[in-house]
């Protein structure tokens, strides 16, 4: 499979209060639940981080942003830039309910698209998706004009969606795209 996968770990999990991406939730650190996800169907994971040493413990490659304080852009640009990469599907550290059955049946989907990500309703889930080296340019030319945002590089591109109606063949939504940013969000 021409797909790498990349954990976005490099937030500062300011809402949480602490660092969000190691902290225990059901004897794991959330950052092992998303990979133990991912693990079954990519072969090669890294972490987009700036602090390598804390993720020792998962074995994993770590590479830093190449323009820090980006955010979550930020991060799929290094994941795009860093290796040679044919196409990358980005997950979020804070997703402990992700379904690798999903994850499975995205990777399936025809590698021609530019961007492969689900939509719930008028949202799109841009840390559930799997992106080309083709967006590498487009994120660019979306950095240097000042737009930060994660679907602001998706013009132009050969985007594929993910319907709600797929993702619900895998489980509930809200429960898969289910993201820690808060402490009671654990509860």
């Amino acid at each position: 499979m021409d797909i790498k996968g990349c954990i976005i770990a490099g937030g500062r999990s300011g809402r949480f209060g602490t660092d969000k991406s190691v902290h225990l939730f059901n004897g794991k650190a959330l950052v092992q639940h998303v990979y133990d996800a991912v693990s079954p169907v990519l072969d090669e994971i890294f972490i987009a981080a700036n602090d390598p040493e804390k993720f020792d413990f998962l074995g994993l490659k770590v590479v830093p942003d190449i323009i820090p304080g980006l955010g979550p852009l930020g991060g799929i640009y290094t994941a795009l830039e860093t290796y040679n990469i044919k196409r990358v599907f980005v997950l979020p550290c804070d997703m402990p309910f992700l379904s690798t059955e999903l994850i499975r049946f995205m990777c399936s989907i025809d590698p021609d698209y530019d961007i492969i990500v689900p939509k719930l309703g008028d949202w799109y889930q841009p840390l559930h998706a799997i992106y080309s080296h083709r967006c590498g340019d487009a994120i660019r030319e979306s950095i240097n004009c000042g737009n930060y945002r994660m679907k602001g590089f998706y013009s132009g591109m050969k985007l594929r969606t993910v319907t709600e109606e797929e993702v619900k063949r895998f489980g509930d939504p809200s429960l898969i795209f289910k993201n820690i940013n808060f402490r009671k969000d654990l509860e």
